[in-house]
């Protein structure tokens, strides 16, 4: 097939096909690494230490048989089995597949209406892997700082409003008509 057919063909597609059939290709020419690979690294970080259990900590595990191709494990003292993904934000998920398409789109900032569309998932499904990278993230415990760091002072404009027992350092606010009547016309102390 001709360059020049081919370019015509792509432009007179509409944006959508034209941004589907560019991921597509991009997805052929520059394939991102397979999920198993991922997992037999996740699987030799976790277990760097000997093979241990995850539940109790003990070291009597053995193999116990493969499932939707992930090696189980069974622990000999608790009796709880478990797999190379338990204890991940990818455990338990149905798309493996996805995760790696899923958490590129996410740190690029897109929103979750556009992953949706993107990866054709349903949103809650979109809305829950986002909250478990986020909670994996926050697990990972606060970084200590060292060097030069910089910081600037942040204003908050103080709002009490809904407090309850309202706000001790202001009288209240009265409603209706004062008590005391001051008239435009009154007479002032020493005029006639």
């Amino acid at each position: 097939m001709d360059w020049l057919k081919v370019y015509e063909n792509f432009t007179d597609l509409p944006e959508k096909e034209q941004h589907r059939l560019f991921e597509a290709m991009k997805e052929t020419l520059f394939p991102t690494p397979k999920i198993h690979g991922i997992i037999g690294d996740i699987r030799e970080t976790k277990f760097s230490g000997g093979l241990a259990c995850l539940h109790c900590g003990s070291l009597s595990v053995k193999r116990n048989g493969k499932y939707r191709g992930r090696q189980r494990y069974l622990c000999k003292d608790c009796g709880k089995s478990f797999n190379d993904m338990t204890g991940t934000p990818m455990a338990g998920t149905h798309k493996p597949n996805l995760w790696l398409k899923y958490f590129e789109l996410m740190v690029e900032g897109y929103t979750l209406p556009k992953i949706v569309e993107r990866l054709k998932m349903h949103i809650s499904t979109a809305f829950y892997w986002r909250h478990k990278i986020l909670n994996a993230i926050r697990s990972l415990g606060n970084a200590q700082l060292s060097g030069i760091i910089e910081s600037d002072e942040t204003h908050f404009l103080e709002s009490e409003k809904g407090r309850k027992g309202g706000i001790p350092h202001r009288n209240a606010r009265k409603r209706g008509r004062t008590k005391r009547r001051n008239s435009a016309n009154a007479a002032s102390p020493g005029s006639k």
